[in-house]
């Protein structure tokens, strides 16, 4: 009788202590997948806890373990700088079986790339960035990329020169000038002169 009493004591402290140490008997991973993420600094909340996800992760899984029938609400705690990401199927109720069902889709920011033609008396100069091309016009002064990435390389080169006309970018590392590289910013952005001079 007495050791009766002595095990249902000690069983009643062990539940005591993983009461207090926030024990719920959870055995369920909550989880997702992660899409396009380019950029660091995402950051996902559920029940309060925080996870970071770095550039390139294609999934996440919270350390915090959840139990059948627990709600679930994963929201987006701070965005990725120079991207916005969204959630789908980040909220509901667990079965017996760990979530994977959330799904975060990032796209990342983009500006548009400029810069400046000296020079350019004829038609004929085409410039690409792969995928990307622009054919400036005879006597324009400008040439524009819409929409580049935030933060990534870019490499910009003279596909056709102009008719009786050489075209060199000012500043670039190659022997005849005809491209340039860089990296975009985060806001539209400016890149190297292009100088067109008679042949």
């Amino acid at each position: 009788m007495k050791n009766l009493y002595l095990r249902s004591m000690l069983a009643a402290a062990c539940a005591a202590t993983l009461a207090a140490c926030g024990g719920s008997g959870g055995n369920l991973y909550l989880s997702g997948q992660v899409s396009n993420l380019a950029k660091d600094g995402l950051i996902l909340l559920n029940d309060g806890e925080s996870l970071k996800v770095p550039a390139g992760q294609s999934n996440f899984v919270f350390t915090k373990l959840i139990k059948t029938d627990d709600r679930y609400n994963i929201t987006i705690a701070q965005q990725p700088k120079g991207a916005v990401c969204s959630i789908t199927n980040g909220s509901g109720k667990a079965t017996s079986y760990s979530v994977s069902t959330a799904y975060v889709s990032c796209t990342t920011n983009t500006y548009p790339l400029r810069g400046t033609i000296t020079g350019l008396s004829a038609g004929g100069l085409r410039l690409v960035m792969s995928p990307n091309g622009t054919s400036p016009l005879a006597d324009t002064d400008s040439y524009t990329f819409a929409a580049v990435a935030d933060g990534a390389p870019y490499a910009i080169a003279v596909l056709t020169q102009p008719a009786g006309l050489k075209c060199r970018f000012q500043g670039s590392k190659s022997a005849d000038g005809s491209d340039t590289v860089g990296t975009m910013g985060s806001a539209a952005t400016t890149a190297a002169t292009l100088d067109c001079l008679p042949q």
